[in-house]
Formats: C-alpha cells, sequence, structure tokens
C-alpha cells in the first residue's frame, strides 16, 4: 500500500500545488475559473460591536451564504431577514441569479422557507441526531447575463 502523509494542517505550498493541478485540469476540460468575491453584510450597535452578521461568497452566478448571526438580544425584529435581503439584493448586483447554503435542523431552517428558499439536501446524523440541510433559491433569470 502508498504511503500517505495525514495532516490535519497544510502548508500554503501544497495548497497552492492542489489547487494549480485542480484549476488545469478544469481549464483543460473548458471550465473557467471564477471570480470569487467575499461577502459581508453587519450591523454594528453601540460602540461599533457587531450586533447581526452575514458572510458569504459570490462566484459562477451564485451566492453561497456561510454565516448568519444575530446577537439573542437582537433577534425576532427582522434583522436577519434584512441582512438576507441585502446579501439577495448585492448578490443580484454582482450578477448572480441563484443562492444557497447549509444550516443545521436547531438553526431554525423554517426561517429560510419563509424567505424562498427550498430544500434540496438533508443530512441526518450531522452532527449525533440532527440534521443538515442545504437551501437554495433562484433571484434572478439565469439568462440575464453575470459579472461573477
Amino acid at each position: 500500500m502508498t504511503d500517505f502523509e495525514i495532516t490535519d494542517t497544510i502548508s500554503s505550498h501544497d495548497m497552492t500545488a492542489i489547487e494549480t493541478a485542480v484549476n488545469a485540469y478544469k481549464s483543460g476540460q473548458g471550465f473557467l475559473p471564477g471570480d470569487e468575491r467575499d461577502l459581508a453584510i453587519l450591523k454594528r450597535g453601540a460602540g461599533g460591536r457587531i450586533v447581526a452578521g452575514l458572510t458569504g461568497k459570490t462566484n459562477w452566478n451564485w451566492l453561497r451564504i456561510t454565516l448568519l448571526w444575530v446577537e439573542p438580544a437582537y433577534q425576532r425584529q427582522g434583522l436577519g431577514r434584512q441582512l438576507m435581503q441585502a446579501a439577495e439584493e448585492e448578490a443580484i448586483n454582482r450578477g448572480c441569479h441563484s443562492a444557497y447554503l447549509y444550516t443545521l435542523s436547531f438553526q431554525s431552517p423554517e426561517f429560510y422557507e419563509r424567505l424562498g428558499y427550498r430544500q434540496f439536501v438533508a443530512m441526518h446524523d450531522l452532527p449525533n441526531d440532527h440534521q443538515r440541510f442545504g437551501f437554495m433559491k433562484q433571484l434572478a433569470d439565469p439568462g440575464k447575463g453575470s459579472k461573477t
């Protein structure tokens, strides 16, 4: 059997080598590299402290929402919905036609359904007795050109 190097850390040099090889393969298949851009939408309270925020990335005409958080004292005031709407609007401005995200069963997946997202995957026992759900939503007509 081949000897493998197994590690929980990877050097930037090794990561770059793998990314370069994967990107070269994709390019050979006619797959163009994306224009990945970070996205952060923040709500600050007194003293500039973040009380709510959303992070994500846009790439290949899609918005991927990675984190959404609202401090408990600010919940149930519409901030989560407003953050999502702001992210969707910015994604459309960047040429995105759709959005997707993953959430856990204890993180109120119904919230995303109320915003028009539809579930496309459910993974059970991830972690333990919880589920992980994937949601997606079309934001605009995919044929309207793209920037990202």
